[in-house]
């Protein structure tokens, strides 16, 4: 059993998310609704999720929550922030994704941070149970380096595996002159990246010299 007093327009903090379904006795006012008590009978995740929104935020049934605007969720030392994140609770599981401006450019895109880096994506999903994800579009700077990707699936360990990604030393790494474009990789944060077979890009030309393989590891000493 939990007691949690928030106000939903604001801010929401939940503790341990679990696959029952909730139990909610809300209060409700003309100036705010108040969740002031949860039961829930058994736990999945071991730690408070705190979650809020700017523009808004919606709880649909017992099991799910949509957040609009600059929309945050925090767990341990995961910090997720984007433009619209779906909750599911019953799965422990997170969705986030970008807005399109007036112009279609994608704006306000997931970024997400642990104790391995931070990340920026065009979409996300990740599950608190098991710290893993699939992310769609990461970029991510490691040391002198950026890699990009187009899909990439995060481990529980905070490694990834990335699929036709990219690997500059260009600081334009949105429009790099010269990557390496990569059709598989294994991405150790702060440590090292391992490739399967590439090649090198020069000015959005391929050159005709494939490698088998690539390892570029992270240091600041060379």
């Amino acid at each position: 059993s939990l007691t949690a007093d928030a106000i939903v327009a604001d801010t929401m903090t939940v503790g341990p998310l679990r696959h029952d379904p909730l139990t909610d006795s809300l209060a409700t006012d003309t100036a705010k609704t108040r969740i002031t008590r949860i039961n829930r009978d058994s736990r999945d995740i071991t730690s408070t999720v705190t979650f809020s929104a700017k523009d808004s935020l919606v709880i649909r049934g017992d099991n799910s929550a949509l957040l609009y605007g600059n929309g945050t969720v925090e767990y341990q030392d995961f910090k997720l922030n984007s433009a619209e994140i779906r909750m599911e609770l019953d799965s422990n599981t997170v969705y986030a994704n970008g807005t399109l401006d007036s112009v279609g450019q994608l704006q306000d895109n997931p970024v997400f941070k642990d104790k391995s880096g931070e990340y920026e994506s065009e979409t996300m999903k990740y599950n608190f149970k098991t710290q893993r994800g699939y992310i769609t579009g990461v970029i991510t700077e490691q040391d002198e380096g950026y890699l990009t990707g187009g899909r990439a699936k995060r481990n529980d360990d905070g490694s990834f595996y990335v699929e036709d990604g990219k690997y500059t030393t260009c600081e334009d790494h949105e429009h790099p002159h010269f990557y390496f474009q990569l059709t598989r990789a294994k991405v150790r944060p702060q440590k090292d990246v391992v490739t399967g077979p590439g090649y090198l890009v020069l000015a959005d030309v391929p050159l005709p010299l494939a490698l088998p393989f690539g390892y570029f590891p992270f240091s600041k000493k060379y």
